[in-house]
């Protein structure tokens, strides 16, 4: 008989080996990249992909030595862990939706008295992520609106104000949440709202100097997955400038935020946002698509891999038995 963890093991591998099978076999992105290979392989440029790929080391990388910050006020960890666990939150969470497996992927590789601690953790390292995301989307969100909907602003003051307020608001909220939490604590009488506030209590622990520097660490990853985004554009052939390229780039990530998709579904959604956006430069739907499919499949696909592996090789009776 199968024991429970041997079963969760084996039903993440079979969950992801089927629906990478499919995304390989029928999905649209690879049906784009076969159809961009035939048209056009001749004027593809290798040297940008090259770069696209040397990059996605590091955007982990980055993220690993974001996930020693947020635990540092709780214990220390090697980075070699550390690159362990977030290749396993990776691989947990392509297959669920907005990505929440990235929390228990991270949670059975971690100590298991600290769980409290890593929920916090990976939350805050969301939420400065996200706070990149949204961030690059409203002040590039000019360029985005004029390429797409032929917006112009013949007010800019106007504009900046509004952009300024917006993430001003957010930086805000980014520096104050320990306080957002004991607030719901204080006005909230639903135990569930309670349940979960509760558990933002260690945020305490996290000085303005150590926000600064995960703020910093995202804005980096930020850049860099963004830039892939040029190279593998300029890889496809477009020569849109690096203004028209930044302003829809900007925009996708920032719609894509708000997509509470598994990673894995996640891929048809995007692959329709980078359409719909890319149409505005009259750029072609198989480039968007294959544009799309690629930073998907090296970005999180590979990474899920070696997750996968990490995962298999975890010893989930431990954490299971502290449960």
């Amino acid at each position: 008989m199968i024991k429970t963890p041997q079963f969760i093991k084996i039903l993440i591998i079979l969950i992801f080996a089927g629906l990478l099978y499919f995304q390989l076999t029928k999905g649209e992105g690879i049906e784009a990249v076969l159809t961009i290979w035939t048209k056009q392989k001749h004027n593809i440029r290798l040297q940008y992909f090259l770069f696209v790929i040397i990059l996605m080391p590091i955007n982990w990388w980055l993220e690993a030595l974001k996930w020693q910050k947020l635990m540092s006020p709780h214990q220390h960890i090697n980075i070699i862990n550390s690159v362990q666990t977030i290749l396993a939150g990776v691989a947990a969470g392509l297959v669920t939706p907005a990505r929440i497996g990235e929390y228990a992927g991270r949670l059975i590789t971690s100590d298991p008295n600290r769980k409290t601690q890593v929920i916090s953790a990976t939350l805050l390292g969301s939420i400065s992520q996200n706070l990149c995301n949204i961030v690059g989307g409203l002040i590039f969100s000019y360029y985005f609106l004029k390429s797409v909907f032929l917006v112009t602003y013949h007010d800019h003051l106007t504009f900046i104000v509004i952009v300024t307020v917006q993430v001003g608001c957010l930086i805000g909220l980014y520096y104050n949440l320990p306080k957002v939490a004991h607030f719901i604590e204080r006005k909230a009488g639903n135990r569930f709202i309670l349940k979960y506030s509760t558990k933002l209590k260690s945020l305490d622990l996290y000085s303005t100097s150590l926000l600064n520097s995960v703020l910093t660490i995202s804005a980096t990853r930020y850049i860099v997955y963004f830039t892939q985004y040029i190279f593998i554009m300029k890889f496809l052939g477009s020569d849109q400038s690096f203004v028209a390229l930044s302003g829809n780039i900007a925009a996708i990530y920032l719609i894509q935020t708000g997509i509470p998709l598994p990673a894995f579904l996640g891929i048809f959604a995007r692959g329709e946002i980078a359409v719909i956006v890319w149409s505005g430069l009259g750029i072609d739907k198989f480039i968007a698509l294959t544009a799309t499919f690629g930073l998907w499949f090296i970005n999180l696909i590979i990474p899920s891999l070696a997750g996968t592996v990490i995962l298999f090789k975890t010893d989930l009776n431990k954490y299971l038995k502290n449960k």
